[in-house]
């Protein structure tokens, strides 16, 4: 009887050694070493078979059915969770299942550039995959329509940033997550305002941000313009710049401005209309947007290109100085065409 009961409890203690070392096989083994970096899906409903079946049709596992028992094992097989994820190097069968488990899903990123037209961020979102490409709109009116903005022109609502995504997220979703940061720092921008006369609302003041964005690249001068902008819109005089023109003439503009371009009256014509244009005129970042905010205090009314044609402007308080400046830089032009 005793030599019996032996017999039973050491048949007991192989099983659940065995026991322990399958379990520990089917948690611990390594995906196929050639599998790192490569990405699958993991469609909603799917079965852990499913997955596992999948997986083996990639080449990343060479055994799925070690796989789908390691997935009751580690008590993840009732909770896969949809979407795309990616292999690593080092990964186990435990270690994928943990991050299907937890949804830990790839990301994506997209990026909307400072200075970005509408038409630019909609002609990059088409582009962009997997992002769901949902919008039909090609213009700044259509697209404030789709997306039930709040005005009736999409133009500078978007705030420039870079965005993580996952697969399935549409392009209008993310656009919206923009919109709302835009909002968000417009506020915050406009609260933190300098006492500024020639602005009477935010939107006026993303406006003004748009044009400051156009106007130059470096932060060190963003203040300056804003500075510049804001007091010939307070002494009743034209903006004169030449982004606003090439805005308003949309498709129309092949590069370069010429005098019968400033000379085209549109709603966007700061040479032909005193005060801002109706819209903004491109996607302002952070230092525009602050630009616009606190616009340098000064005598400065007019700027020009250097002469350096390195991006930096001279500033001017006369005509007469501002015309000295832009004959040095027009020289400087032909120097330089001469050249090449």
């Amino acid at each position: 009887m005793r030599a019996r009961l032996g017999i039973v409890a050491a048949t007991a203690a192989l099983l659940a050694m065995t026991g322990l070392y399958v379990a520990r096989w089917a948690l611990e083994s390594r995906v196929e070493p050639s599998a790192g970096g490569r990405v699958f899906v993991v469609e909603a409903g799917q079965s852990v078979g499913a997955v596992a079946q999948g997986l083996a049709e990639d080449q990343v596992l060479s055994r799925p059915w070690l796989f789908k028992l390691a997935a009751f094992l580690s008590g993840t097989a009732a909770r896969i969770q949809a979407g795309e994820y990616r292999v690593r190097d080092a990964d186990t069968h435990r270690r994928l299942l943990e991050r299907m488990g937890r949804g830990e899903v790839v990301q994506h990123y997209f990026t909307i550039i400072e200075g970005w037209a509408v038409v630019e961020l909609l002609a990059a979102l088409r582009a962009e995959k997997p992002l769901v490409s949902t919008l039909a709109s090609g213009n700044p009116e259509d697209l404030a329509d789709e997306l039930g903005l709040e005005h009736e022109h999409a133009e500078g609502l978007f705030f420039p940033d870079t965005y993580a995504y996952t697969r399935g997220e549409t392009d209008a979703e993310l656009l919206l997550r923009s919109h709302a940061l835009m909002q968000e720092k417009l506020l915050a921008a406009w609260d933190g305002r300098a006492d500024e006369p020639a602005l009477n609302n935010s939107y006026e003041m993303l406006i003004l941000a748009s044009i400051v964005e156009r106007e130059t690249a470096l932060d060190a001068e963003r203040a300056v313009i804003a500075g510049v902008l804001t007091r010939r819109l307070t002494q009743r005089m034209r903006l004169q710049v030449d982004p606003t023109v090439i805005y308003g003439l949309g498709q129309s503009y092949s590069g370069d401005i010429t005098r019968a371009h400033l000379r085209n009256d549109t709603p966007y014509n700061t040479y032909t209309r005193h005060g801002l244009p109706p819209t903004p005129i491109s996607l302002p970042g952070q230092a525009s947007l602050q630009a616009a905010a606190k616009p340098q205090s000064g005598s400065y009314l007019y700027y020009v290109a250097s002469a350096n044609l390195d991006g930096t402007h001279v500033f001017s308080d006369t005509l007469a100085e501002h015309n000295a400046a832009v004959s040095a830089m027009l020289r400087s032009q032909r120097t330089r065409q001469g050249r090449q």
